[in-house]
């Protein structure tokens, strides 16, 4: 969004760099707290992050004083508060873009009490601010759905990437390589396709992404057709991807509601890359692009039959392949939402001037 904003306007982006790195602040239109800080999955993460929110606060609030946007673009809760004073002090335009429901994907699903008005008080935060933002943006037509009350302007962008391939496949048709991305944590479908690895010598399970459960991590590295590469930056994570057979994208909804609602990056870059994915997630998308098999996140057997049909049927994993592949280019990749994000600022700048 910030590269696609600065090709037509003047734009300054702040964040918080929590594990500071000297080369990050180089961008001449970029503006970090360089404050290093815990993050939510480690040991009481949360509760001690929440000490250094209003430093960060602080910080945007007072950045926003100082370069007087017409414009604040806040991204999910954690950074509303701030730029939601500044559009009430100085009336100006504020769009509110949500990736995450911080309700749904930080409170437990199985909640007691305290976890229940905990749940309530954020959904309720989040509604507030989303009902008097100007546009109000989510990743999928579902999430809109979570919003009890919208503003007028509500405004689909999915997450989609860029058609940044630039390599070729180099497979090798005498294995079969299944590829896991992001985080590596419970709960994303890790431990059951390592364990039917582990029954298959003749597939391998490639895994990229940052380390968050450790002991994890170690369970993986004892199982050796298992191979992880560590957190790649984007060129050579994509070289990685096209040259690996399926993509899988798992996610436990009893652990986190909003996978039921939001759009996960896995299948769409997978659609990217042509590859055939294994989701439990994004249901209508999957069926309708036909790019992949949804399975149940808890059905072992299933995950398991499905991969293998992939394994033994090339035609049926190209099948797949192609169709997600059609189905990016033609509709789900990155230049249409720049499209639809431009829209949103014209019609946002008119009303401005």
């Amino acid at each position: 969004m910030i590269k696609s904003l600065g090709k037509k306007y003047s734009i300054l982006a702040l964040g918080w760099d929590r594990q500071p790195r000297l080369e990050s602040s180089k961008c001449d239109n970029l503006r970090l707290l360089n404050l290093r800080a815990p993050y939510g999955y480690e040991r009481f993460g949360s509760l001690r992050l929440f000490v250094y929110f209003p430093i960060f606060w602080i910080w945007v609030f007072c950045k926003l004083c100082t370069y007087n946007p017409k414009i604040i673009h806040a991204c999910d809760l954690a950074t509303i508060l701030p730029c939601f004073i500044y559009k009430v002090l100085f009336r100006k335009k504020l769009v509110f873009d949500v990736l995450d429901r911080y309700g749904m994907i930080y409170v437990p699903k199985n909640r007691n009490v305290f976890f229940k008005i905990l749940y309530s008080i954020v959904n309720s935060m989040e509604e507030m601010f989303a009902r008097n933002s100007d546009v109000l943006i989510t990743v999928s037509e579902k999430m809109f759905l979570t919003f009890r009350k919208k503003p007028k302007n509500c405004v689909t962008i999915m997450n989609c990437p860029e058609n940044d391939l630039k390599g070729e496949s180099k497979l090798d048709e005498n294995g079969f390589r299944i590829i896991f991305t992001g985080a590596i944590r419970r709960g994303r479908g890790l431990e059951t396709i390592s364990d039917i690895v582990a029954d298959v010598p003749d597939m391998q399970l490639v895994v990229t992404g940052k380390i968050k459960d450790a002991n994890l991590k170690n369970e993986l590295e004892g199982i050796p057709n298992i191979v992880y590469h560590g957190f790649l930056d984007r060129k050579m994570l994509l070289d990685l991807e096209i040259n690996c057979d399926v993509m899988i994208a798992l996610y436990d909804v009893s652990l986190q509601t909003q996978y039921e609602y939001g759009m996960s990056n896995k299948v769409l870059e997978a659609m990217m890359c042509g590859l055939p994915v294994i989701t439990n997630i994004s249901h209508e998308l999957v069926n309708d692009t036909k790019c992949g098999i949804v399975v149940d996140y808890n059905n072992t057997s299933q995950i398991k039959n499905a991969l293998i049909s992939l394994k033994e049927n090339p035609e049926l994993r190209k099948f797949y392949g192609n169709n997600g592949r059609r189905a990016f280019l033609e509709k789900y990749n990155w230049i249409i939402m720049e499209e639809k994000l431009h829209k949103t600022y014209e019609v946002l700048i008119n009303k401005v001037d």
